[in-house]
């Protein structure tokens, strides 16, 4: 039977100067933490450096249950813009550098997954990943456009993917695998720049049930151009997860209903998951190719005119 996958990311960062509430942070990983184990669940917590200095501990017991810790950066936290889709490459190389020992000082070992705030990125990212050892991780915000935060997606695709190393947006041989988080395309918001995505506090669950229905069949429509088919919703701790009248907690609660309920319609198997789990999955299916995507010009409007002629 076909697997689909199931990850949700929470992106730490209780401690930013715009939201400076650690303890916020620290209820909203427990209960997190509950309520995954009781649903059967592991996830991904991908930490700033502030919140990782105050909550390293958490984190290594998060780790040890099963979940995976990975690298979050928002780089005004560390003294720079607030952008990192505005940074050269020796500027995205030293951020990451100095985040990554920030992260390696809390967990005792080195970071392999990665994500931007905003999604925000530019033709540099991918290769400032690979240059200092990220293996995989969230980058990509499918048909978001949003120039003010340097988050510029276009078409990039929908699914697992190595980056190409000069544009962002297309396939290539980059040593990163990106996990874009589910969106429907179709589905826009902020005046069209943003697609609805399967972020927890961003519509109520009954909304989320049908890109996540949407997202299932069209991939497994796709066949073997999509080898490894895949979920994956996002949220942030800055919310009462420990709370049960939460809405956040409720719609993510509904999230999972609706996940479990698409997989037996569908007829797969459901197979709850981390960010590294799912890309590993497509490093075994899929060898990382060498030289990138190669474009070809469709110039069949050309000949059709010259036949006219």
């Amino acid at each position: 039977m076909t697997e689909v996958r199931f990850n949700l990311q929470i992106d730490c960062e209780a401690t930013q100067r715009s939201i400076a509430n650690p303890g916020l942070g620290e209820r909203a990983i427990r209960g997190l933490g509950e309520l995954l184990a009781a649903e059967g669940a592991r996830a991904t917590f991908v930490v700033i450096p502030g919140d990782m200095a105050v909550h390293a501990a958490l984190y290594r017991d998060l780790e040890q249950a099963g979940h995976e810790i990975g690298l979050h950066l928002h780089p005004a936290e560390l003294g720079a813009g607030e952008f990192l889709g505005v940074c050269s490459l020796e500027e995205q190389v030293s951020l990451l550098s100095r985040a990554m020992d920030a992260f390696a000082s809390g967990m005792g070992h080195a970071a392999a997954c990665f994500t931007p705030g905003y999604f925000s990125a530019n033709d540099y990212t991918f290769p400032a990943l690979e240059a200092v050892g990220l293996r995989h991780g969230l980058v990509s915000c499918p048909t978001r456009n949003l120039p003010q935060c340097a988050c510029v997606w276009g078409g990039s695709p929908l699914d697992l993917r190595y980056p190409h190393r000069y544009n962002r947006c297309l396939n290539g041989d980059v040593d990163f695998v990106d996990v874009p988080v589910t969106i429907d395309p179709d589905s826009r918001m902020w005046g069209g720049a943003h697609p609805q995505d399967l972020r927890v506090e961003l519509v109520d669950a009954k909304n989320h049930y049908y890109t996540i229905e949407k997202a299932v069949r069209r991939q497994l429509a796709a066949g073997d151009k999509v080898p490894v088919p895949y979920l994956k919703a996002v949220t942030h701790n800055i919310f009462e997860y420990g709370d049960a009248h939460d809405f956040r907690r409720q719609t993510l609660v509904g999230i999972l209903a609706g996940v479990r309920r698409v997989a037996a319609q569908e007829q797969v198997d459901l197979v709850m998951a981390t960010t590294a789990d799912i890309a590993a999955a497509y490093r075994a299916r899929v060898p990382r190719p060498v030289g990138g995507q190669r474009l070809e010009l469709d110039t069949r409007g050309r000949q059709n005119a010259a036949e006219r002629r």
